[in-house]
């Protein structure tokens, strides 16, 4: 498959006024990031990423600079380690529930991929005897999403550390999507990357600071892997764009002030959503830990029903993200990371097309 269904559509249900399948936030005004003339220079060395950036990542996540690799946003992040650590016919293993994209590079890319399960009864967390019970001899690769998606469970360091151990044990790496994660570096979360050399981890400005459009993100890893992903970054695209290096620096120079106020926004908005949740006797849902999404399951339903809740949904100029694309489709995701009226407008919506389409109407 050389596409992803759940980006196509997504793209296009993009205006959509109450969309609360979005799982990042507003983007910072260019006044916000302090933007001035100088970041639009066209003339700055950068071959292997621009060194004030690389010195940020360096030191906002206490990796040495020799271990980061910049890559544009997550997403090709995630592409570069699949590409450079698996080769055809080798096994990876992801988690289940799992971001569409995480297991579609890795068949495009002739892998053989199996899932392991994070189990809703025992709130989303990794089992390591999970992992464990589905290696094989030909397992390259282990891929895991903290905070996860699409549930919001925050893995603990003593949790992957466990992983860690296993990875060292039985020879294979672990990829850890950490892009919402960013919401929990004040709190003084270190990235995998720091715990293991058996951890790769991606992370970007998408979800945490609303910079999509910028597509700046990085891997860290250990040094042997961050040169040769390097390397590997000069059959893609060569280099990030500069414009894009520049603004992303301005963001990380400014993370907190634009961080913390989209902090209290989310715990407001999950607390929103949480009451919402707890009011319809036919969903349920695991509160996530922290970030801008979440998993709500709906008694009953499936792949034809909740169709009819998205059509519903359309109607009303409101959306959310069938389970679908997750590999569970009696659920659907909902992001939060928007302003508070929006998102109180988008749950009463969704209120309406749920009694419309559980009275069978």
């Amino acid at each position: 498959m050389k596409h992803s269904p759940y980006i196509t559509w997504a793209k296009q249900h993009h205006e959509i006024r109450y969309n609360l399948s979005s799982s990042g936030v507003p983007a910072p005004s260019l006044e916000t990031l302090g933007v001035t003339m100088a970041d639009w220079s066209l003339t700055e060395e950068h071959e292997d990423g621009w060194a004030p950036l690389v010195e940020r990542v360096a030191s906002r996540y206490g990796v040495a600079t020799s271990s980061i690799a910049l890559a544009q946003g997550t997403s090709m992040a995630n592409h570069l380690v699949f590409t450079l650590l698996i080769e055809p016919d080798d096994h990876v293993l992801l988690e289940h529930p799992c971001y569409e994209p995480l297991h579609l590079v890795p068949q495009l890319l002739h892998a053989r991929v199996d899932f392991f399960e994070r189990a809703r009864e025992k709130d989303f967390a990794i089992d390591v005897r999970a992992v464990e019970a589905k290696l094989t001899p030909k397992t390259r690769l282990v891929v895991v999403s903290n905070l996860h998606n699409p549930t919001g469970r925050f893995d603990t360091t003593e949790e992957l550390r466990a992983l860690g151990a296993l990875a060292e044990e039985r020879d294979f790496h672990v990829l850890v999507d950490e892009v919402y994660l960013e919401w929990l570096v004040g709190d003084g979360v270190p990235s995998a990357a720091s715990l293991s050399p058996r951890f790769i981890t991606t992370r970007s400005l998408t979800k945490a600071y609303g910079l999509d459009a910028v597509r700046a993100g990085w891997i860290l890893a250990e040094d042997r892997i961050a040169s040769k992903l390097r390397r590997l970054m000069d059959l893609y695209s060569v280099k990030m764009a500069h414009a894009s290096e520049r603004l992303a620096a301005r963001a990380l120079d400014r993370a907190d002030a634009i961080l913390e106020p989209l902090s209290v926004r989310l715990d407001q908005n999950r607390a929103l959503v949480a009451s919402f949740v707890d009011a319809h006797a036919s969903l349920c849902w695991m509160t996530p830990s922290a970030g801008s999404v979440g998993l709500v399951y709906w008694d009953g339903s499936g792949n034809e029903r909740m169709e009819r809740l998205v059509e519903a949904l359309i109607e009303r100029d409101t959306l959310v993200a069938p389970g679908r694309f997750f590999g569970v489709p009696e659920a659907f995701r909902i992001g939060y990371g928007m302003d508070t009226e929006s998102l109180s407008a988008g749950l009463s919506r969704l209120d309406e097309a749920l009694a419309l389409v559980g009275s069978g109407a």
